[in-house]
């Protein structure tokens, strides 16, 4: 009698990991993108774009790491086949995200002093305070997408999450062009076009999320609708335990995001004409 194969774990495992992967580096590819039509558009753009991106995304990481650990609770929850509470759960993060909207909005108010710290150029400052102030005050989407994505992702499912977030990263690409440079009915925005094109793109994926969870039939299996109350049991045992799993994150950006700000004060640099040295524009 022929034996049985056993599953391949390896498998499993990859057909579950590398979509969520895919979806946690759109973000990241949606700033780089930015940084490619920026690269074209003015050399101050450019300067300004990655310190800039990367001191909202920072902040941002906190967030959205501690809003992305719904799906621990969503996970439990299915797998004790308590599918009721998978609702309750989904809308903690979402309360979670509501809250953290506020307060990176807030973070609009520290921008110039935060880049007035950093000691760059002074036309990169005033870039990078106008990229950061918009990508903070639409971080928002960002948090609560990545929130509505653990109804998936906690029960498994983490190719819609992918599908999501891959629209999301596409429709970024045509925005950067029209908004950036001035194409067709869009005015010429130049690094603040680059932020509103991003964040478009974060609230199309959030309402699509949206779209796909709210619906009659998950709210009769996953009681999506009904259990919107806030329950302060859960939402306290979110903070417990996702903030300090979202700080280990937020500490390696913070690092990158020093490392950044200090490269930055070296100024932005010209070749010489004799191309045997370099001459720094801006000091």
């Amino acid at each position: 009698m022929q034996q049985k194969q056993p599953p391949n774990r390896y498998k499993e495992v990859l057909k579950v990991s590398l979509p969520l992967v895919v979806s946690m580096a759109t973000t990241m590819v949606m700033e780089f993108t930015d940084r490619i039509f920026l690269a074209n558009y003015s050399l101050e753009s450019i300067a300004a774009a990655l310190p800039a991106g990367i001191a909202a995304f920072l902040f941002i990481s906190l967030f959205v790491g501690t809003a992305g650990y719904v799906n621990v609770f969503i996970a439990q929850y299915t797998g004790a086949g308590a599918l009721d509470r998978v609702g309750a759960a989904l809308w903690q993060g979402i309360y979670f995200s509501i809250l953290s909207g506020f307060v990176m909005a807030g973070l609009y108010f520290i921008a110039e002093p935060l880049f007035q710290f950093g000691g760059h150029a002074i036309e990169v400052q005033r870039l990078e305070v106008i990229y950061f102030q918009t990508l903070c005050l639409g971080a928002g989407a960002l948090i609560l997408g990545t929130g509505l994505s653990c109804f998936y992702s906690g029960r498994g499912q983490t190719r819609p999450v992918m599908i999501i977030h891959l629209i999301g990263t596409v429709l970024n690409i045509p925005l950067d062009y029209a908004l950036i440079n001035g194409f067709w009915v869009f005015p010429e925005l130049g690094i603040f076009g680059a932020g509103i094109a991003t964040v478009t793109s974060w609230v199309v994926v959030t309402v699509i999320f949206g779209i796909m969870i709210f619906n009659r039939e998950n709210d009769q299996i996953y009681a999506v609708k009904k259990n919107f109350q806030l329950e302060l049991k859960l939402f306290s045992r979110l903070m417990k335990f996702g903030i300090p799993s979202a700080l280990q994150f937020s500490m390696d950006i913070f690092g990158f995001t020093f490392f950044t700000f200090m490269v930055g004060r070296i100024g932005i640099c010209w070749p010489s004409p004799s191309f045997s040295c370099w001459r720094p524009t801006f000091c």
